[in-house]
């Protein structure tokens, strides 16, 4: 009788020490949950306003290419590469299309430390072939522009 008593005692004693782990790994289980939920919120309110940041960098370029601050290419090429980090609305998307356009027509003239390094008569050459690029989108870039600037970002 006593080996019986002692055994249940042992049980209870296994079976009160196995519920007590469950019940500290189900607590360590609800503080995980609610800081990955913590860290999920957080993330999304994060990128949502680098959403808005770069939305809004996108009508700076469009203001200054209207008030002639910026060449179209030089526009274009700004506003195709941010357009890659928003999540533009459909009128957005219609807008930027011709931004993309031209950036991809004139992506094979060389910039900044490329372009130094180039001859005279080969930067004149470039320089008449992007003006003459940009004629040719030039109505519809003025014409993204303004509506670019017109939209609302709430």
């Amino acid at each position: 009788m006593d080996l019986i008593m002692v055994a249940v005692a042992a049980a209870t004693v296994l079976v009160i020490g196995l519920g007590v782990y469950a019940s500290w790994l189900f607590v360590q289980l609800r503080k995980q949950a609610s800081r990955a939920q913590t860290a999920q919120v957080q993330l999304e309110a994060e990128l949502q306003e680098k959403n808005l940041e770069a939305r809004r960098s996108i009508q700076i370029i469009a203001r200054a290419l209207l008030q002639k601050d910026l060449s179209d290419t030089e526009a274009a090429m700004r506003i195709a590469y941010l357009s890659q980090q928003v999540n533009a609305t459909e009128l957005e998307i219609e807008q930027i299309t011709v931004f993309l356009q031209l950036a991809e027509a004139t992506a094979h003239i060389p910039i900044l430390d490329d372009w130094q390094m180039l001859e005279k008569s080969e930067k004149r050459r470039l320089n008449k072939e992007r003006s003459d690029i940009e004629l040719v989108y030039g109505e519809f870039i003025r014409a993204g522009a303004e509506q670019l600037i017109n939209i609302r970002l709430d």
